[in-house]
């Protein structure tokens, strides 16, 4: 085709100018920008056009100011309840406080060979370490109104700790107390539990304590049972003053003079101690010591021991002419001057 030809055709395709429309254009929506326009929106806004969309559905949530309506009305009850809680633990506590001081004076102010006592050693013994705090001592002798104690070979850091050696069978050991003796007059004992040296006594039921024997075991070992003059009526003597009273001691003094006549030691010694004491028999120290010297003189240690402890409180006896007699015997009295400590 001509060239000619093909732009008349296209002259002719070209609509008028008058013909185009006039209108405006439609507005295009974004719907994106719908979708975004409540997240400009404030927050008080969102939160009433939320809750107009839920209509009669609402949240319930609980104001943490107000108190329980239970817990008001029971305040007072609630409260009382607690504070008779806390009294009644308070009061058993002192309680058992009251009686277990009580116990320990008692049993400081009768002491039985056997009993004994936990110690505040910090209160008895300066330039300790740290960890040398309680000890433990056993009554192993009694010279009228002087105790006899021996202290453990031990130290506890915490006083429940002589408790625990109890129950552990540590008493059973022979090593477990020292030898050395120390002598006390009971009143002494008394004013170590004012100033909490002494801070609870025990007695043992025969060799048993908590459960456990408290008796070294060589002790239990079978002794000789060849027939001693006198150690069958010493033997009475000694189960008859377990029973007490006046009846039974009057009974124990007969039996003891009668094993002391036939020179049993054990026995002479048991007579010497019921004049110390007066019990069954008037009290009489001059005749104690004249006893004591008689067993003495057949080396029995306990009866040395006895005699020095007492002629140490009577003005007419001397300690020195005590050993004098006894080397002049020949009694080794080495023990005597070792066994007891110096106060």
């Amino acid at each position: 085709m001509p060239q000619a030809a093909i732009r008349q055709y296209e002259e002719e395709e070209v609509l008028p100018e008058g013909e185009i429309s006039q209108q405006a254009p439609e507005k295009i929506v974004d719907e994106s920008s719908v979708e975004q326009a409540p997240a400009k929106m404030s927050r008080k806004q969102r939160k009433k056009n939320k809750n107009q969309k839920e209509g009669e559905y609402y949240r319930y949530t609980i104001d943490k100011s107000d108190p329980d309506p239970w817990l008001v009305k029971h305040r007072f009850k609630l409260i009382a309840f607690v504070i008779l809680l806390v009294g009644a633990i308070a009061g058993n506590f002192f309680y058992e406080k009251h009686v277990l001081d009580t116990q320990t004076r008692s049993y400081i102010a009768d002491p039985v060979i056997g009993d004994l006592y936990y110690l505040d050693f910090r209160l008895m013994q300066d330039n300790l370490r740290p960890s040398e705090k309680f000890r433990m001592a056993k009554v192993t002798d009694i010279t009228g109104d002087v105790v006899t104690l021996k202290f453990s070979s031990y130290f506890y850091l915490q006083e429940h700790e002589l408790g625990e050696a109890i129950r552990y069978g540590q008493l059973r050991f022979g090593r477990f107390f020292q030898e050395r003796r120390h002598d006390y007059k009971i009143t002494e004992l008394e004013s170590m539990i004012d100033s909490g040296a002494i801070t609870l006594a025990r007695r043992p039921d025969g060799n048993m304590l908590d459960g456990n024997v408290v008796i070294p075991d060589k002790q239990f070992e079978s002794k000789n049972k060849l027939f001693i003059p006198g150690k069958k009526e010493n033997a009475a003597g000694e189960e008859l003053l377990k029973l007490g009273g006046v009846m039974n001691d009057e009974q124990a003094y007969k039996q003891f003079s009668n094993s002391a006549a036939q020179g049993y030691a054990p026995g002479q010694v048991n007579l010497a101690q019921l004049y110390l004491t007066g019990k069954g028999v008037s009290k009489d120290e001059i005749e104690a010591l004249a006893i004591l010297k008689q067993a003495a003189l057949q080396a029995h240690e306990p009866a040395v021991l006895k005699y020095t402890i007492i002629c140490k409180q009577v003005e007419s006896c001397t300690v020195e002419d005590f050993y004098q007699d006894l080397v002049k015997s020949g009694v080794n009295i080495k023990f005597s001057k070792a066994a007891t400590a110096p106060k």
